[in-house]
């Protein structure tokens, strides 16, 4: 009778390994998951994000007509459902435009504009703007009296 042949060493990974790649991929997937443009997974337009954006504008191009004075104005234009703010002929460093890689959402409302120090909006007039998408909207309101701009209805 011939002797047995050693045993082959059994190919494959012990459990740390395995552990330590999941643990590798887990942290992995923590960074870069938020990271990933909304609506690139199939999930809804980012109603909250496009709002801030909004909000965020509006407050920096009101800002800039009370910067420049002299009456001089910031207007604001609403078209195809995206917002403008062209800086070139308004107070402004830079056009400012909107909603920004952010698809699905939309915008309506009245164009108007900031004008300092003398306002040029009708004072009984508020403007209430109107985003939509995904199947649910939200509004922001700028007061004609002082041009605040604020979240929720008029």
């Amino acid at each position: 009778m011939s002797p047995r042949p050693p045993p082959a060493p059994m190919a494959g990974f012990t459990l740390f390994e395995l552990v330590l790649v999941l643990l590798v991929l887990g942290v992995l997937a923590v960074v870069a998951i938020p990271r990933i443009p909304a609506g690139l997974l199939g999930s809804a337009p980012d109603l909250q994000a496009a709002e801030d954006q909004l909000v965020g504008d509006l407050r920096q191009a009101r800002a800039g007509a009370m910067v420049c004075g002299h009456n001089r104005a910031v207007a604001v234009d609403f078209n195809g459902g995206q917002w403008t703010m062209d800086g070139a002929r308004n107070c402004l460093a830079a056009s400012l435009s909107g909603p920004r890689n952010i698809s699905g959402v939309s915008v309506s409302g009245s164009g108007f504009e900031f004008r300092y120090p003398f306002g040029a909006l009708d004072p009984d007039a508020d403007v209430p703007l109107s985003l939509a998408g995904g199947g649910e909207s939200r509004t922001v309101c700028v007061r004609a009296l002082t041009g605040a701009v604020e979240r929720g209805g008029c």
